[in-house]
């Protein structure tokens, strides 16, 4: 089975493979191969009793899958960051925070808000990619990896902000300096076992919270707390 996700070109090589509906989307017939990834049979049930045996083969095939994938990507200028991302008006946008913070409900806010004007790119597990021709510019891609919802989709769109996000009463957004931001985001990366590609993984962290606008979005979960932010994050900044 060949993918092309976030521009890569992948092999996949397991013959009875149970994710060719999750990986639909992502399905190529691309003969070129940027890289291969192969799934045994012990390799799942490894995953399934790492996960304390309550996951079906399937599931244990996707997150082997997923995770050799984000293994090879930070030689390749990529990586694959937890957050929920999408586009506004050709600006790609990621809320990033601990799980159950409301990153996603949050999201939907703005959907609700935006309407047409915004595309939901990845709901859970966005690749992140830079290229060489344009060293500043990470480029965030919809994944098959999209969480429970499977917000998202097969697109990929200049990232140019990073939100985290803070429950409060009142709604309101402050600029936030990168040396505050690298703690806030390291959580939020997969990050590989392989040293060489740690290394890598720390770097391009670097390079994106350096080519990107960083804030702190404080909301509660009304709608007037989208516009509060899109109007300081995007409207205000064009």
């Amino acid at each position: 089975m060949n993918l092309k996700i976030a521009d890569f070109n992948i092999e996949y090589t397991r013959s009875n493979s149970l994710l060719e509906k999750l990986l639909g989307d992502y399905i190529s017939d691309n003969g070129k191969v940027d890289f291969s990834i192969s799934a045994t049979d012990s390799e799942l049930e490894a995953q399934r009793i790492y996960e304390g045996g309550q996951i079906s083969l399937r599931m244990a095939e996707n997150n082997v899958l997923h995770q050799k994938i984000a293994d090879q990507l930070p030689s390749r200028n990529a990586f694959v960051l937890h957050s929920a991302c999408f586009d506004v008006e050709g600006e790609g946008v990621v809320f990033s925070a601990h799980s159950g913070t409301g990153k996603t409900t949050h999201m939907r806010l703005w959907q609700e808000y935006l309407g047409d004007k915004m595309v939901v790119v990845n709901g859970d597990k966005p690749m992140v990619r830079f290229f060489d021709s344009e060293p500043v510019t990470p480029y965030a891609y919809g994944t098959p990896w999209n969480g429970k919802e499977r917000y998202g989709c097969n697109m990929r769109t200049p990232l140019k902000h990073i939100c985290f996000i803070e429950r409060s009463e009142t709604n309101f957004v402050e600029v936030l300096d990168k040396g505050a931001a690298i703690d806030r985001i390291f959580n939020q990366v997969y990050m590989p076992k392989d040293p060489i590609a740690l290394a890598c993984t720390i770097n391009l962290i670097d390079r994106l919270l350096s080519s990107c606008k960083l804030w702190i979005i404080h909301c509660n979960m009304d709608i007037s707390a989208a516009g509060v932010a899109y109007k300081a994050i995007i409207a205000e900044n064009k």
